[in-house]
């Protein structure tokens, strides 16, 4: 699997979506009431165009907290490789947790993820060195991080950042006046407006969202509602994700509003835990932990299920932490792509 290397921002780089082969998911916590007040208002075409300005100021600073943090992890992947140190699991500290964190328990993750989203780029390395040392001591001084790829400059990444809602808020004033279709900002290529709106509203929400706070990685079939489906439990507190398009909805009642409980494509949000409910789903998922591992068991990959129930738990803390809800997700991050958490 291939680091953070690409230089490229998180997302595909096509404003309509293509599906590809398998699936990236990701687990999230969603800052539902920042969707609510600030990025959904946005695309309705409230304010003006610069008003997310400061978020996306804000998602420039941490992709540089998460591509450095990403380089140590990487370092110390291909150090502990190179002598034979049988070190944490890499589906976690790499393609799993954001940043780079080595704990124990899901509150520690969470107390390093707050201060990995305070510390400022330039403080990222102290930090970094910080999780070797908890790894082996005596590595703190040796490991680097990986020297491969580069970032775009602030401007290109706030652009990046940015283009999905600017697109969406475009298409949104264009339908209101009664245009059907909208210029791509950064290109050339016409779209059809309400095509956009339909389909990409909640990934895009959750995409900016998840660049202010980054959620987990995964891939494959491991999403809660997907486990739930092959124990034969209900998915209790999961539901489509309305809550990242409704208000789109009263303002442009005809148009069929792509959203399901579950992940069923790729580029997609699937279900949606309100705020409110996160405390129960994850004790219900812990309870139900035996049974939510009997299929994959049976078919050989308990040991995978086992890994993402620790990280759907993490996510689930962190989104009880913070009052926010939980979001699964397909394509906001790919290990292959390079384009980390």
């Amino acid at each position: 699997m291939t680091g953070d290397k690409s230089g490229r921002e998180p997302g595909p780089r096509d404003l309509v979506r293509s599906p590809t082969m398998g699936y990236d998911t990701s687990f999230h916590p969603v800052d539902v009431n920042l969707v609510a007040t600030r990025l959904l208002p946005y695309i309705a075409g409230h304010g003006g165009d610069g008003d997310l300005d400061d978020l996306i100021a804000r998602a420039v600073l941490l992709r540089r907290v998460r591509f450095r943090a990403k380089s140590w992890a990487l370092g110390a992947l291909e150090a502990f490789e190179k002598r034979g140190i049988d070190g944490p699991d890499p589906d976690l500290i790499v393609w799993g947790r954001p940043f780079f964190i080595v704990a124990d328990e899901p509150g520690q993750v969470v107390a390093d993820v707050l201060r990995y989203l305070a510390t400022p780029p330039d403080d990222v390395d102290e930090l970094a060195r910080e999780m070797v040392a908890r790894i082996d001591p005596g590595l703190a001084g040796t490991v680097r991080p990986d020297p491969d790829g580069t970032l775009p400059d602030d401007a290109e990444l706030a652009r990046s950042l940015s283009r999905r809602m600017r697109v969406l808020r475009a298409s949104a004033a264009a339908l209101a006046g009664g245009v059907a279709t909208v210029r791509d900002p950064d290109g050339d290529e016409e779209f059809e407006a309400a095509v956009l709106l339909a389909r990409e509203v909640p990934l895009s929400v959750l995409e900016l969202a998840a660049a202010l706070t980054p959620g987990w990685m995964s891939r494959g079939y491991t999403w809660p509602t997907s486990l739930c489906a092959a124990a034969g439990v209900p998915a209790t507190g999961f539901a489509a994700p309305e809550a990242l398009f409704a208000p789109l909805r009263e303002l442009f009642p005809g148009i069929g509003w792509f959203s399901e409980p579950t992940i069923t494509e790729n580029y997609m949000v699937g279900g949606l835990v309100a705020p409110g409910d996160v405390a129960r789903v994850r004790a219900e998922l812990s309870a139900r932990r035996d049974a939510l591992l009997e299929p994959p068991g049976r078919e050989g990959w308990a040991g995978i299920a086992a890994d993402n129930l620790l990280k759907i738990d993490e996510a689930l803390a962190l989104a009880g932490h913070l009052g926010f809800g939980f979001a699964e997700a397909t394509e906001v991050y790919s290990g292959f792509e390079g384009e980390l958490n």
